[in-house]
């Protein structure tokens, strides 16, 4: 990996001033000939305090922009070029630079019209490997990991970051063969077929940070809010999926109150190493949790994050992830009566322990900056011992009263200082000392050093 600056230190030429409000995508897919063919109506906002002349884009590595036009029908200039992240030197993408007809004030908003087209092959060489993204009729899938459709973004994970995070709306039509069905998490509004290809038409149910379009031969169930779309041979795991999906959003309710968003939830099955994710509608979830009972706390995590506000830290230190991670392992024992979240603790406590001397940046990096260290992949694991400690802190209905009043109170964005004072207010126990050593510093690591059990770990902060 190059190396690069923090965030905070990139120069202002280097800080994204417009994001995406709205996307109106339109993809054709080839599947002889491995291609996709597609346009991308993005409308923008400048969030910034000057003009903009110019909108930033990166798209998968071997596509390319055929053309870029106002809404009104003129054509913009438009520079690309095949780079690697500036900070992610094995990740390379089109980065593209669009020129406007006319700067774009302050608070203005605009539209572009990128027509663009060619292959997708995934970027697991890179070390992302669960990005298998190609175009395949076993399976295909669109989403923004594989950067299938343009982004509103520079190279750089540092640049991208200082950026407000862009939360939009979409319509999208996708054309496959008419045996194929197009999965997603919106409202559908229309299946056309024509000289034997089918045209899925669906259209956001909310505001999201991404979109993801599913494809292959789904079956599909519902009951309720939930909808779960699965691949062939998986219905009586998708039934499964279904209830467990239902009972983990019936037991949050009843923890938290309704979702801020909403309970409308789509399931999209994929395969095994393509990454479970989640957004404010839909579940991506891998067939293992489909194929194994076992797996079923990885739908619990995933229905979880439907109470989490959009995160206002920029970047994020993802500490939901923790929370989700803590919240999956309580479920299951709610649901499902199988004891497993001291069994969890120490497996946690003992991976920190032994992987911690190989890591100096851990014991340099409080959890709040983890976003700013590109230590996310931490926050699972640090995160979930510090609500697991809170939990044994201050009890269950503090920790409840604490997620439900930080999900309704920042329903339009929350930060990591808010959740911080909100703890201290609610907890209805002292908490400093708690949250110096695992959010603010990491303090976590001297007190794991002298704590043998999570019962001994949890003692220290009585």
């Amino acid at each position: 990996m190059a190396p690069s600056l923090p965030a905070e230190q990139l120069p202002d030429s280097l800080r994204l001033q417009v994001t995406p409000i709205h996307y109106d995508l339109t993809v054709t897919i080839d599947y002889e000939r491995a291609q996709l063919a597609a346009a991308a109506g993005i409308t923008v906002r400048n969030w910034s305090d000057a003009p903009v002349g110019t909108v930033p884009l990166t798209l998968y590595r071997l596509m390319t922009i055929h053309s870029v036009r106002a809404s009104g029908g003129d054509s913009l200039g438009v520079d690309q070029v095949v780079r690697a992240y500036d900070d992610f030197g094995q990740l390379q993408v089109l980065a593209a630079t669009v020129r406007l007809a006319t700067p774009l004030p302050p608070g203005d908003t605009t539209t572009i019209i990128v027509r663009y087209g060619g292959y997708l092959l995934g970027y697991a060489e890179t070390g992302m490997r669960y990005v298998r993204d190609r175009i395949d009729v076993a399976f295909t899938i669109i989403r923004p990991d594989g950067q299938a459709y343009p982004q509103v973004a520079y190279p750089s994970w540092a640049a991208n970051r200082r950026t407000p995070w862009p939360l939009f709306t979409y319509q999208a039509a996708i054309t496959v063969p008419e045996s194929l069905t197009v999965a997603n998490g919106g409202r559908r509004v229309s299946r056309t077929v024509r000289d034997g290809q089918a045209t899925f038409v669906y259209e956001s149910l909310k505001p999201s940070s991404r979109m993801d379009f599913a494809i292959a031969r789904y079956g599909r169930l519902a009951a309720g809010p939930v909808q779960v779309f699965y691949l062939p041979g998986d219905s009586a795991g998708a039934v499964g999926v279904l209830r467990a999906a239902r009972a983990a959003m019936e037991l949050f309710s009843g923890w938290f109150g309704q979702p801020p968003h909403g309970g409308g939830l789509t399931f999209l099955e994929i395969p095994d190493g393509w990454g479970s994710q989640a957004d404010v509608t839909t579940i991506i979830q891998a067939a293992a949790a489909f194929r194994d009972s076992s797996r079923l706390h990885e739908v619990y995590h995933e229905v979880s994050h439907l109470w989490n506000p959009p995160d206002l830290d920029t970047p994020s230190p993802r500490w939901n992830e923790g929370l989700a991670s803590f919240l999956e392992r309580l479920a299951t024992e709610e649901l499902q009566g199988v004891p497993v979240r001291n069994q969890r603790a120490a497996q946690l406590l003992d991976w920190l322990r032994q992987s911690a001397p190989q890591h100096a940046a851990w014991g340099e990096t409080a959890l709040v900056d983890y976003g700013r260290a590109q230590l996310t992949d931490l926050s699972y694991s640090v995160g979930a011992l510090f609500f697991e400690l809170l939990y044994r802190l201050a009890g269950p209905a503090a920790v409840r009263r604490i997620i439900g009043e930080y999900s309704s109170r920042y329903a339009s964005g929350g930060t990591t200082a808010d959740l911080v004072e909100l703890i201290r207010a609610e907890a209805g126990v002292p908490v400093d000392a708690l949250l110096h050593d695992w959010i603010l510093t990491p303090g976590w690591l001297a007190r794991i050093r002298g704590a043998a059990t999570i019962e001994d770990l949890a003692a220290l902060y009585r």
